[in-house]
């Protein structure tokens, strides 16, 4: 008998004093041979075998009654298989499907082991002196914690007594061979996936395959339609596995990386760039219209509501993994339009919920992927987003060095709207840096030459943090009021609230609380509504602040503790300073 559930029913054979009736349906798959070698094993003569399947069925079903027997059916490709082979006797059967039409089974998924369980069987199978735990464990993720993997793994290493798991570990890195490595004696890792691959239908193994071009771990079901809609066959094939409902309320499928490893390697290259085409092409659609709905108020359009800005931070957070590692991929396959477009596509939100990692990552790969794609304009774009990125990561100088390389760049295009956002960016930066002077020329020219009510809302507002920093607190609470108000009207709900909350500091600082108040709760009241836990806990923040100014130090004292855990959760190191100095005043 092989390995896994065999070697469990041997163990436990003291439980089925009358034998364990064991048949491998990858090797068998005709139930009447199957019948037949079971018949012949409890005593029936050759010559008293039934010749059809029915007579034979109803035999096993008399010979195993009131027998102490275990019937165990390894590797079944389907129902038809194991139907005739069950009587009243336990079975156990194994198989990459689901088997649902079996109604009366209880099912037990044996998913992929844990690094700890999995470091142990290999132990187990090459001895503890060999298996290293650091070691190991490389050896597991490169296994994918999968026990057929992990069990011929180690019976090379056992047949090998010379190798290390190191050297294992370095013939298994390369991908494109692991697979073919993967095999000790015949036991074969690709097999386990050719033989569900084989009992798909066509247009199923067609899916299947196309799924092997993305590298993220998991992906919704928008994805499985765009690669071939036959999810549900494939998971009932065993080739994929439900993962999840998402917070957007999408399916959620994984492909285990050694599956994806037997998908690809049935692609050529002009196939996977041809799959991964039809994925950004449908992705960036709709990266397009929920980045509309984060970045509303554009020339020409009406104002976004509430639940679409919120369902479109919803939908982004689900596929925010998948679209980063999607970026990579159409880099990888030369798909060098595309890249850079998704990578820009993707900046507004990556910036306002403050995923820098992931941002940086796309950044330096989009601006290389729009280089290589010889666009200059996608080159401009792309180094105004590395410019957003250090702001937002405030290294001012880096920062001023790409939006001055963009500026170059876009004036040389003659991309008016695009000069005026960019210099708005720059007389920020200056702001930043103390250059108030500076920042203010470059505002103004800024909003001089502003093409329409968005980036006039948005250059107002800056030169109202420009009169902030220089003490001009008349002109800067005009200035904001006023972009609040154009912001509002435009449905731009986020940069509302971001006016909001620099006009409640200028209140604050003309000692006219009541009025910061009420701006603070409005900011507040939109980030609530929109669902955005960093806008709110910014606008916590100033509510804190606030009540500090009336003398109210324990809610003050509340609200930046709530701040201070959101911005924990997310990373934001200058908005945890922020909560912290405040929370040193309480």
């Amino acid at each position: 008998m092989p390995g896994g559930p065999a070697h469990a029913a041997w163990r436990h054979r003291e439980r089925f004093p009358e034998g364990i009736l064991y048949a491998d349906l990858r090797e068998t798959t005709a139930p009447a041979a199957v019948l037949e070698d079971f018949l012949r094993w409890l005593g029936c003569p050759a010559q008293a075998v039934p010749a059809t399947l029915e007579r034979r069925e109803r035999l096993l079903r008399t010979y195993a009654a009131n027998r102490r027997l275990l019937v165990l059916l390894d590797n079944a490709a389907d129902e038809s298989q194991v139907r005739p082979l069950l009587t009243s006797c336990p079975t156990v059967v194994t198989s990459r499907s689901t088997l649902g039409g079996l109604t009366d089974a209880t099912r037990v998924p044996v998913g992929v082991l844990g690094e700890d369980d999995a470091c142990d069987l290999v132990s187990r199978l090459i001895g503890p002196r060999r298996a290293a735990r650091a070691a190991t464990a490389r050896l597991v993720r490169l296994c994918g914690g999968l026990p057929i993997a992990l069990r011929v793994a180690g019976s090379q290493l056992a047949a090998r007594p010379a190798w290390t798991v190191d050297h294992l570990v370095g013939l298994l890195e390369d991908e494109h061979g692991r697979l073919d490595r993967l095999r000790a004696g015949d036991q074969a890792v690709r097999g386990v996936f050719r033989l569900g691959y084989d009992g798909l239908p066509g247009p199923a193994r067609h899916a299947l395959r196309r799924l092997g071009a993305p590298s993220a771990p998991d992906f919704a079901d928008w994805v499985a339609v765009v690669l071939g809609d036959h999810a549900e066959a494939l998971v009932e094939a065993g080739l994929l596995e439900t993962h999840m409902i998402d917070v957007a309320g999408q399916v959620r499928y994984r492909l285990h990386d050694l599956t994806r490893l037997f998908a690809r390697e049935q692609l050529d290259a002009e196939a996977v760039q041809e799959a991964l085409s039809d994925l950004a092409a449908v992705a960036m659609t709709r990266v397009q219209a929920s980045r509309f709905t984060l970045v509303s108020g554009e020339p020409a359009s009406s104002p976004a509501a509430t639940t679409d800005i919120r369902q479109s931070v919803e939908w982004l957070h689900a596929e925010r993994v998948f679209l980063v590692d999607l970026v990579g991929d159409l880099h990888d396959a030369g798909l060098w339009d595309g890249c850079w477009r998704l990578a820009h596509l993707l900046a507004p939100f990556l910036e306002r919920q403050r995923f820098l990692h992931d941002w940086r990552r796309i950044c330096e790969t989009g601006l290389e992927a729009a280089r290589r794609a010889g666009s200059a304009r996608g080159v401009a774009l792309t180094l105004r987003d590395q410019g957003d990125l250090y702001r937002a990561e405030r290294q001012w100088d880096l920062a001023h060095d790409r939006l001055r390389l963009a500026l170059s760049a876009f004036l040389r295009e003659g991309a008016a709207r695009d000069v005026a956002r960019t210099r708005r960016r720059l007389g920020q930066v200056y702001l930043e840096q103390g250059k108030l002077d500076e920042a203010e020329r470059s505002l103004v020219k800024c909003l001089a030459v502003a093409g329409n009510a968005k980036d006039t809302a948005e250059a107002i507002c800056a030169l109202g943090s420009a009169a902030h920093r220089a003490g001009r607190l008349t002109e800067a609470a005009e200035r904001l009021a006023d972009a609040a108000s154009r912001l509002a009207d435009l449905g731009d709900r986020h940069r509302h609230a971001d006016a909001l909350l620099e006009l409640t500091a200028v209140r604050l600082a003309q000692g006219l609380v009541a009025d910061a108040r009420q701006a603070a709760q409005r900011a507040r009241g939109i980030a609530v509504r929109l669902g955005d836990r960093l806008l709110d806990a910014h606008g916590l923040l100033m509510l804190a602040r606030v009540n500090l100014a009336e003398g109210a130090t324990s809610r003050a004292r509340d609200l930046a503790e709530e701040a201070l855990k959101i911005f924990d959760g997310a990373g934001d190191d200058q908005g945890r300073g922020e909560a912290l100095d405040v929370l040193h005043r309480t």
